[in-house]
């Protein structure tokens, strides 16, 4: 791809020709290298899950602030032409008013020294597969929405939370998030209605060369099937960072950092527990 290699971060950093950072390196190391680019005033687009605490976020954000820099946390499904479409249709009303929601995303078991399993590396089910569930429904409900209950859980053979759930509330409106490490896969967001149930797949993974729909079901038949289609979602996110970089004021920077930031911090202070056990939070 004729790109330029460096021998260590430090001649990467000290290269003014560089303006932008992608850091897709394992959790516990985010905040030190977010730290060192926005120091050297590299804007910094940075893998789930950003940072593993409340405290770290408003750190990376005020700095960033003071810097004039940006710093964004890299959920791809939001740029996608499926998860805009959803957003319209359930502004427009058309199925009536939304009553509830849920987003869900697991996968069977991976290698067991992957990176997820580390509790070193800040590895677990709710920074990984639980991160996308929380952006889908805070981008859905509102970065306002309530949290009422969360609840993780580990199941005794990893050194790492493996499973959880979150229900949140936005006025009449409540939502569930599930995830899981260890289960049949599952990927996707159901919307129930008043008069339908919006349902997409391969919300959250999806390759380019996937053709995504959403379907409307309502007593359990199909009534309506949109089609988005094809769309690279990863082009999407990386032109708009380029955007937030060029046209964004810098007081807003911190959007989608700190909502989410809030609530996996509520959720992630029930996962530090005894094996085989669980804990929730109302």
């Amino acid at each position: 791809y004729g790109c330029h290699a460096y021998n260590n971060s430090d001649e990467l950093l000290s290269d003014s020709n560089v303006e932008v950072v992608y850091i897709s390196s394992p959790n516990a190391l985010h905040y030190e290298q977010i730290e060192q680019c926005l120091l050297n005033n590299k804007h910094v687009i940075v893998e789930k899950s950003a940072l593993s605490s409340l405290e770290e976020t408003k750190e990376i954000v005020n700095l960033a602030k003071s810097k004039d820099l940006v710093v964004m946390e890299a959920f791809m499904f939001l740029y996608h032409r499926q998860f805009s479409d959803l957003k319209e249709l359930i502004k427009s009303e058309k199925y009536g008013k939304v009553l509830f929601m849920e987003a869900s995303f697991g996968f069977p078991h991976l290698s067991k020294d992957d990176i997820r399993y580390s509790k070193h590396l800040a590895g677990g089910a709710l920074n990984d597969a639980g991160a996308y569930t929380v952006c889908a429904i805070l981008n859905l409900l509102g970065s306002n929405s309530e949290l009422i209950f969360s609840s993780v859980s580990d199941d005794g053979n990893h050194e790492v939370d493996i499973s959880g759930l979150a229900i949140f509330r936005n006025k009449n409106i409540k939502a569930i998030c599930k995830w899981i490490m260890g289960a049949s896969y599952k990927n996707e967001i159901r919307v129930w209605c008043e008069y339908g149930h919006i349902v997409i797949d391969r919300a959250f993974s999806k390759s380019e060369d996937y053709a995504t729909k959403i379907q409307v079901f309502h007593n359990g038949v199909i009534v309506e099937e949109f089609t988005p289609g094809l769309d690279n979602h990863f082009i999407n996110m990386i032109e708009c960072f380029r955007d937030n970089i060029l046209l964004t004021p810098n007081s807003e920077q911190d959007y989608d950092l700190l909502p989410q930031s809030r609530i996996m911090q509520k959720i992630r202070s029930n996962s530090n527990m005894a094996k085989g056990s669980h804990k929730n939070n109302t």
